[in-house]
């Protein structure tokens, strides 16, 4: 038997690899009918004499070759000096692999998507093939959720919507931080957005949202306080400034489009779904043109404070409390 998996969603492959591994070569029987071999410098005799022994105390032995490509260009390199050594070598390989014996279960894994070369096209031709590809943008949510929920949590719409935002499409750190909030929570189960607030290293352009939804809630007395917090962060007041307005543009795209919901706001203007979702909740409480003045404030204060004619951190409290009277 031969199965190739393959991808870039390494949580997905590597239990999958696991549950074959448990499967075959189950418990204290894996230390005599398990190999392991680096498909960097793979030769095809070394992969046929660890399939072709017999299994030892058991009736099935696996094989596990990684990063068979690696040594390989997507297309066999034209013009690279391993494309002779490549094509001969997926020749061999086709040849060998419907000679693996059935009591043998060799496992292929590729952390990539397993490309066009001809050495792919072998492992296609002679075997099962499972892809396990991490998700576009559009459906992260909808992953990180079903990832929860297959290690017995639930997390909840904000959440995965926050965690999201802050990782993006990092399919490592994004599955490191899952497992970091499955331990946390591992007794309630529930994961909510203050445990991605406080468990996720947010980037600046979320950590001013605290700030922003006060402007947004006209709430003068806590948009300081978040303000004197991002200092006390020791977060640089010209950074502060570019994430606001980083916030406030995604306003005035959404007063641009006050006649549209999120989804259509988001595909509209390529903004992510969940800063669509609070900058149409957020317009709610502005005037027409408002979002466009608070952001003109934004871009004069920092053309100001970079030809010296204003002083920064006081200049940048009072534009706030200004933002939020609505007297821009």
């Amino acid at each position: 038997m031969v199965i190739t998996l393959c991808g870039d969603d390494n949580a997905r492959l590597s239990a999958r690899l696991r549950q074959l591994v448990d499967k075959h070569a189950p418990g204290e029987l894996a230390a005599f009918n398990l190999s392991e071999l680096d498909g960097a410098d793979l030769t095809l005799p070394r992969l046929r004499d660890a399939c072709d022994a017999f299994p030892f105390m058991g009736e099935e032995r696996v094989v596990v070759v990684k990063g068979l490509l690696s040594r390989f260009s997507e297309k066999d390199g034209e013009n690279a000096p391993e494309k002779g050594a490549a094509a001969t070598f997926a020749k061999d390989l086709k040849g060998y692999l419907p000679e693996v014996p059935a009591s043998t279960v060799l496992i292929v894994v590729e952390r990539r998507k397993l490309g066009a070369s001809l050495v792919a096209k072998a492992l296609r031709e002679s075997g099962a093939l499972e892809e396990y590809s991490f998700p576009e943008r559009r459906d992260l949510q909808g992953y990180v959720i079903a990832y929860a929920r297959q290690h017995g949590a639930t997390l909840d719409q904000d959440a995965a919507d926050l965690l999201t935002e802050a990782v993006g499409e990092q399919p490592s750190r994004l599955q490191t931080e899952l497992e970091k909030l499955l331990t946390y929570k591992a007794d309630d189960k529930l994961i909510t957005a203050h445990d991605v607030r406080s468990l996720v290293d947010m980037p600046l352009e979320i950590v001013v949202w605290d700030l922003t939804d006060a402007i947004y809630a006209r709430k003068t007395l806590a948009a300081m306080q978040s303000l004197r917090a991002l200092r006390e962060r020791g977060q640089p007041t010209q950074m502060v400034i570019g994430a606001i307005a980083s916030q406030i543009r995604n306003l005035v795209l959404a007063d641009d489009n006050r006649k549209v919901g999120p989804d259509q706001l988001a595909k509209a203007t390529g903004m992510k779904p969940y800063s669509a979702r609070k900058a149409t909740t957020a317009l709610r409480s502005f005037q027409p043109k408002e979002p466009q003045r608070v952001l003109a404030a934004l871009m004069d204060l920092d053309f100001r404070s970079k030809t010296g004619k204003a002083e920064l951190d006081s200049a940048l409290e009072l534009l706030v409390v200004n933002a939020c009277e609505r007297r821009l």
